[in-house]
């Protein structure tokens, strides 16, 4: 598909927006986020600047599209297998993306503490689903029918902010023995919360 009939008005296709993504997710992992270019993204993708700036506003929206996207790929149904291993499994994925594009995800929360509107749409696209699939995940554990809102919520805060504290200090790995860290402390405080 060429740039020149994307510019006529021509709804932009699953392909072209793959294409976007992808050189925009690869010029970030190797140039880091605030030196990728829309015009070098829109070179890579083999499109107009135009064309780009017509899906998206700023290069915030675009962090935050690729960010959406990739977690979205790493969806799965937690109803598929016993607890221990479903969130093994999310943990697994999760250090995985951490560790290959993790700065993509620490630029998306930088910029959104510079401005609210955008905050409230990392929460609303990003931060919220990813929040739900590890509730959906909680609830598969022996001791679910225990916890309550408020309990749920804070072992959810802990959870993440362990991840992303790594993530964005690099002070410590995000590898399996941290994973088995967190899957003792998720049990600990689960079977907490029945007491």
């Amino acid at each position: 598909m060429s740039s020149e009939k994307l510019a006529r008005g021509r709804p932009r296709s699953e392909e072209v927006r793959r294409s976007v993504l992808d050189a925009f997710v690869a010029a970030a992992s190797e140039e880091g986020y605030e030196r990728v270019s829309i015009d070098a993204v829109a070179k890579s993708a083999g499109v107009s600047r135009s064309t780009i700036y017509r899906w998206y506003k700023d290069k915030r929206e675009l962090l935050l599209d690729a960010s959406v996207d990739i977690i979205q790929s790493n969806q799965f149904d937690p109803a598929d297998d016993a607890f221990d291993l479903v969130l093994e499994r999310f943990l697994s994925e999760t250090f995985a993306t951490a560790n290959h594009i993790g700065q993509l995800f620490t630029a998306m929360m930088a910029e959104a503490q510079a401005d609210e509107l955008f905050a409230q749409l990392v929460w609303q696209r990003y931060a919220q689903p990813r929040r739900q699939l590890l509730s959906t995940i909680l609830q598969r554990h022996p001791k679910a029918a225990a916890l309550t809102p408020d309990r749920e919520a804070f072992i959810l805060d802990v959870l993440f902010g362990v991840i992303w504290y790594r993530m964005m200090s690099h002070h410590a790995p995000l590898d399996e023995a941290f994973a088995e860290q967190i899957q003792q402390t998720v049990d600990q405080l689960m079977q907490s919360a029945s007491t």
